[in-house]
């Protein structure tokens, strides 16, 4: 596995003689519900983009682990950054990479509230004429993974604090669920209608628990190495398809 923070400036060097792309895992440090971790979205993206890197030998960046979750801040242990503060950090890494001569830059997102932030950088970023491929892909949003959510949780997978998240940290970090319940609670919808983006007090009046629709309690350690293949094999093919484009 090729990571950044294990190199030296001269590696990174003879890296770029060859390639010029990099994948920096991006996540957030925000509330999962009683059943999830609160790292979840950063310890999923980061085991996937890890294991990407690894089957295409492209160089991982460091994990960005906090992300643009104000909308759970009403729950403890949440951590955020401000939009306007995401949009910042994504152009400086950004602008980073492109200074030493990377011109494919792929975010792997485990977390939907980055997702605007990230693309607004994106395209204040290509304003200002900055010559490359930016991409940011949510392992949660492809299709063939939610295929296979279908199959295994049916309409109880949800949108928040799901069992396929929570699944696949089960596997990754199963020391950390001893002291998580595990016992079924009522699945329930928001009795109004959800308009979005939500405050933190809206949020957790939507959704006072922290789960949005979806069961956590029926996570398991096999279903997460399922969905992880799947990422990983999924993001493995875009990522050829991006290494072919011709940067113009």
């Amino acid at each position: 596995m090729m990571l950044l923070e294990n190199l030296s400036y001269v590696e990174v060097e003879a890296y770029l003689v060859e390639k010029d792309i990099v994948i920096i895992p991006i996540g957030s440090t925000e509330q999962h519900s009683p059943y999830g971790l609160i790292g979840t979205d950063f310890i999923t993206a980061e085991a996937i983009a890890r294991e990407v890197g690894k089957r295409l030998d492209i160089l991982v960046a460091p994990t960005l682990t906090y992300g643009m979750s104000q909308h759970h801040m009403g729950f403890k242990g949440t951590v955020t950054l401000s939009p306007e503060t995401m949009i910042g950090v994504i152009k400086d890494i950004v602008n980073s990479f492109l200074d030493h001569g990377f011109r494919r830059i792929v975010f792997i997102n485990g977390h939907g509230g980055n997702i605007e932030p990230v693309k607004t950088a994106f395209t204040q970023l290509k304003y200002e004429n900055k010559k490359g491929i930016f991409e940011i892909i949510s392992w949660f949003l492809l299709p063939e993974v939610q295929e296979i959510e279908r199959d295994i949780f049916e309409d109880k997978n949800g949108y928040h604090a799901t069992p396929s998240e929570v699944s696949i940290t089960k596997l990754l970090r199963p020391e950390a669920f001893k002291t998580k319940p595990s016992e079924k609670k009522r699945l329930t919808k928001p009795r109004n209608q959800i308009y979005y983006p939500l405050s933190r007090e809206e949020f957790k009046q939507a959704y006072p628990d922290g789960r949005m629709e979806s069961a956590p309690w029926l996570a398991k350690e096999k279903y997460g190495k399922l969905i992880m293949e799947e990422a990983v094999r999924v993001i493995s093919n875009r990522i050829r398809e991006i290494l072919k484009m011709k940067i113009l």
